[in-house]
């Protein structure tokens, strides 16, 4: 009975990030008759931005020619907008050609899409950055945290700022295209990019992501980033209307 308890706690972080990508969708289906289509369209484009864009320029350009030219710094910068310019560019390409026009829930539905498949599929990947660079740094990390749940749970928080930030950048983005207004996909492509950036210079580096301290560093930006993103969001969506 221990093993069993001990076996399903494991397993409860994991659980807990597929919730937070599913929730969130049901809650916009049911309770505010968010269309499915809208939610599955801001899947596309997510996955356009990231396997069709960001993947092979990682591979191609960043990894075979930035990783050798560039410093730690300069590497995470750059990677930083290759990120940001991938995902927000798909999206931006989705408003203007796929998705004409939205209202304030449908634009969070469209959003949260790409916050909701991270937080399903990241649990059950073994190590989201294999193929990489920074792929033993990230395989040593995770080993070392497997066996402390406070590090598991702090992942469930990270897949909430990650998905709060999702949303944010791309309401940004569908702000800027609808009044023409350049200021908040600015501020979109570079929160977006500080994150990500911050995140490869983390790896880069070789931070102990293992270690609770390291982890509240990091995600204590991730929180001023997903907070400051937010407070733009609804600012220039107040503006819009």
């Amino acid at each position: 009975m221990k093993h069993l308890i001990k076996a399903l706690t494991k397993y409860l972080p994991n659980a807990a990030s597929v919730a937070i990508g599913l929730i969130p969708i049901l809650i916009l289906v049911l309770w505010f008759d968010v269309s499915r289509k809208i939610i599955g369209k801001g899947a596309i484009a997510y996955a356009a931005g990231t396997v069709a864009l960001k993947l092979p320029f990682y591979h191609l350009v960043i990894v075979k020619f930035v990783h050798e030219k560039f410093s730690h710094k300069w590497i995470a910068i750059i990677q930083g907008f290759v990120s940001a310019l991938s995902e927000l560019g798909a999206t931006l390409f989705f408003f203007i050609f796929v998705v004409k026009e939205l209202t304030f829930t449908e634009l969070i539905g469209f959003g949260i899409a790409a916050g909701s498949i991270e937080a399903i599929i990241l649990p059950f990947m073994k190590n989201p950055l294999q193929g990489t660079p920074l792929e033993q740094h990230s395989d040593e990390t995770s080993k070392r945290a497997e066996e402390n749940p406070a590090i598991q749970w702090m992942g469930v928080i990270e897949r909430i700022l990650a998905s709060i930030i999702h949303v944010a950048s791309r309401g940004l983005v569908y702000i800027s295209y609808f009044t023409g207004n350049l200021f908040p996909i600015i501020f979109a492509v570079l929160g977006f990019a500080s994150v990500d950036g911050r995140a490869y210079y983390a790896h880069l580096e070789k931070w102990a992501f293992d270690n609770i301290q390291v982890l509240i560093k990091f995600y204590r930006f991730l929180g001023t980033i997903a907070f400051t993103l937010t407070m733009f969001f609804l600012f220039f969506h107040y503006l819009m209307i």
